[in-house]
């Protein structure tokens, strides 16, 4: 959603950190079923997207970061569940990690972030329910669905949600934390 009059944009999201821990047990998953695949590229920039902004003119970061403290970040406890092709339907893109939010914190706080943006008029909601998940692989062409093994990565906490701007480089995304909001 470009908002704003100043010609410059950042490409924005909120998400959720990994704890270090967990982040080098997906690591250690990813290459050990996903790092011979030829056609993936690996995911590093591990996080739970709670909303995808697209391009947001920079001058409304300000704006953004005072409606997103607004929201009432608790910690969150999530285990990960299977590995998944998405999209569900059509040719496949991304190998992701479905989550499962054991409390419900999760989602509610996906909601609120989502509820908190929309009535700032900083956020479209799109047309299809959020999933939780982690993406850990792009296809570099639209790919098949192959034989994934288990994943056995213990439960983890998040503790904080980030706004981050996204800048597309050719080796993956770049992502910059702009505002931080821990739990409480």
């Amino acid at each position: 959603m470009n908002a704003g009059g100043d010609d410059e944009t950042l490409r924005l999201f909120v998400a959720c950190d990994l704890p270090e821990e967990t982040r080098r047990a997906v690591e250690a998953w990813q290459q050990t079923a996903l790092g011979g695949h030829e056609g993936l590229r690996l995911n590093h920039a591990l996080h739970i997207t709670l909303a995808f902004l697209g391009k947001v003119a920079a001058v409304r970061v300000p704006e953004l970061t005072e409606v997103l403290s607004q929201v009432l970040v608790r910690p969150c406890d999530v285990a990960v569940a299977e590995p998944v092709f998405l999209p569900v339907r059509g040719a496949k893109r991304a190998v992701a990690l479905r989550l499962a939010a054991l409390d419900g914190e999760l989602a509610r706080l996906q909601a609120d972030m989502v509820a908190a943006l929309a009535g700032a008029g900083l956020f479209e909601a799109g047309g299809r329910p959020w999933l939780p998940h982690l993406t850990v692989a792009r296809f570099r062409r639209p790919g098949h669905p192959f034989s994934l093994q288990n994943v056995n990565i213990p439960q983890f906490c998040v503790v904080r949600a980030v706004l981050y701007s996204s800048l597309l480089e050719r080796a993956g995304a770049v992502h910059t934390p702009l505002a931080v909001f821990p739990a409480s």
